[in-house]
């Protein structure tokens, strides 16, 4: 795949969310490859672990495996359909796609700083003990990212994201869409 295409998954890195969303942006730097190829074909104790009950937790969770290069906890907490807005445009949709998308990415040993800066939760039914269940919920901020450029070098980037994440009808959330380029083409995004 080109550079272009493994720019980034944001949300995918965007979001170790703790109180450092407030407090200011967020750095998360992958482990080397070789932590990525043990990761990637192992299973995950993260991945059996309980499912984020808020989009707050939900952020906190993939930031943590994105900077474990925890494969397998990454695609938990993905939607069986959700997809990947790529830089060329393309969609990466599916956990098999979304997986080999990481895999690659992660080869870049990228480093990235996320400032999450808004997130909008709306929808969902009333349950029958009363509780509003299978909202949805937009995530919103900025970043920038530093990885490998083919030729060795490192190569920065800045832009927007705008993720879409779901609430489950047990309570917990998963991501629906990462889309590090809203609106796609954006002239505000800038890659060096």
């Amino acid at each position: 795949m080109s550079k272009l295409k493994h720019t980034l998954p944001i949300a995918a890195a965007a979001i170790v969310l703790t109180a450092a969303g407030i407090a200011g942006p967020t750095f998360i730097q992958a482990e080397s490859v070789a932590a990525s190829k043990a990761t990637s074909t192992t299973s995950s104790a993260n991945a059996e672990a309980p499912g984020a009950k808020n989009p707050t937790k939900l952020l906190k969770l993939l930031g943590e495996r994105i900077q474990a290069k925890d494969i397998d906890g990454i695609i938990a907490l993905h939607e069986k359909h959700a997809a990947i807005v790529d830089y060329d445009g393309s969609i990466v949709r599916g956990h098999k796609k979304i997986r080999a998308f990481y895999i690659e990415w992660f080869k870049l040993n990228p480093v990235l700083t996320v400032n999450p800066l808004q997130t909008v939760v709306a929808g969902g039914e009333k349950q029958a003990d009363g509780k509003v269940r299978n909202r949805t919920a937009a995530i919103m901020g900025t970043y920038s990212l530093a990885q490998d450029a083919a030729d060795g070098t490192r190569e920065s980037f800045t832009g927007n994201f705008c993720d879409t994440v779901e609430e489950q009808p047990d309570g917990t959330w998963l991501y629906v869409q990462d889309n590090p380029y809203p609106p796609h083409g954006d002239s505000t995004a800038t890659h060096h």
